[in-house]
């Protein structure tokens, strides 16, 4: 691992951080990400990416966290990318150039962060299938123009399935952090498979893991805009003559703040270099490890840059509560923090090998 960004890595974080902080307008900000190579960033060159890797990716995301964004970057070019590289590398181009934008509908309600659960039944032959089931927790609708839908085809296994927005019903909605969510309602609902069918789980498996990582990326780009938030506020803001910030009360919790958030980051860190390991359960323990630290990391930077706010940090004015949303529906997505580590005890202990 190398904690120190290469020259590469220091230009794009810098470059995605102006813009990121710039004033971006109201409308979708894809054809930009596209514009600027960032859908290629992270993936391999025979892929028509630029070869960056997931650490490619992994600064992109901070960076789009530390913005607040609301554009599903990891998502899509992330998520789904390393999906399709697995079964369908063909497609992968459309979503470099970003003209091809497709989300994973993977979880479930009953799934509880689960990421093998799946209930979805797929019925049919050759290439005439119909799906049922639900899939919740689908973020990014506002941007996304196909769903990647996994499901237990009939005779086979899992696989994945794939259909456009609005061929099946979808209950819409705004998540806790005002993104556009939704819930996928199957009934019958017409589908094409993606790549061999009863061999998708791998492949979900490692898109799920890279999922919890790079979300955790972002997580620890938006606790590092509110640690500075609240280091300049505390600067700035007097009592009985002074900057608050002058108290050692206050400086004691800034400098847990950044504990938390260093601890979050060194963990993503980790997370990236363990998403190539070779291991299938290793790689899991890890990127379990890495969402249940920054999901703990981002309660306690938001939640403690709200209080040292006093009560401007609750004000819709002020961006450090619109922060603390995006931590909450984070913590909250593919599994808890609590269920991810759960997930982490399980996979570390020793597996038993069969007797003869």
């Amino acid at each position: 691992m190398n904690f120190i960004p290469t020259e590469e890595q220091q230009m794009l974080r810098d470059s995605v951080r102006r813009w990121a902080a710039s004033d971006r307008g109201t409308g979708s900000a894809w054809p930009h990400f596209a514009e600027m190579g960032w859908l290629m960033a992270a993936l391999p060159e025979g892929a028509g990416g630029l070869g960056g890797g997931l650490e490619a990716g992994a600064v992109i995301a901070e960076e789009l966290g530390r913005g607040l964004v609301p554009d599903p970057y990891v998502d899509i070019a992330i998520v789904a990318a390393q999906l399709l590289l697995k079964m369908a590398p063909d497609r992968v181009a459309g979503i470099a150039d970003g003209t091809f934008r497709p989300i994973l509908a993977h979880d479930e309600a009953e799934a509880r962060g689960d990421p093998a659960w799946v209930r979805t039944r797929a019925v049919g032959s050759g290439d005439e299938w119909r799906l049922t089931g639900r899939k919740t927790g689908l973020v990014g609708l506002a941007d996304a123009d196909t769903l990647l839908v996994s499901a237990v085809a009939e005779g086979h296994g899992l696989t994945l399935f794939e259909l456009t927005v609005g061929a099946a019903a979808l209950k819409r909605y705004d998540t806790v952090d005002r993104r556009v969510g939704g819930e996928l309602i199957l009934d019958g609902t017409p589908a094409a498979p993606i790549g061999p069918l009863g061999q998708a789980e791998p492949a979900l498996l490692h898109a799920r893991d890279c999922a919890l990582v790079l979300e955790s990326a972002e997580a620890v780009g938006g606790m590092a805009h509110v640690l500075q938030l609240t280091r300049d506020y505390l600067l700035t803001r007097k009592q009985f003559g002074r900057p608050i910030g002058d108290f050692q009360a206050l400086r004691h919790r800034l400098a847990d703040m950044f504990i938390h958030l260093e601890q979050a980051r060194a963990l993503v860190v980790r997370g990236v270099a363990a998403l190539d390991d070779p291991s299938p359960r290793e790689r899991s323990r890890i990127a379990a490890a890495t969402k249940a630290r920054a999901a703990q990391a981002a309660a306690y930077v938001g939640a403690n840059g709200i209080q040292l706010h006093g009560g401007i940090g609750v004000t819709e004015e002020y961006p450090v509560g619109h922060y603390f949303r995006r931590f909450t529906a984070f913590a909250q997505r593919h599994g808890s923090g609590e269920v991810q580590i759960e997930r982490f005890a399980a996979l570390s202990q020793p597996q038993q090998r069969a007797v003869a």
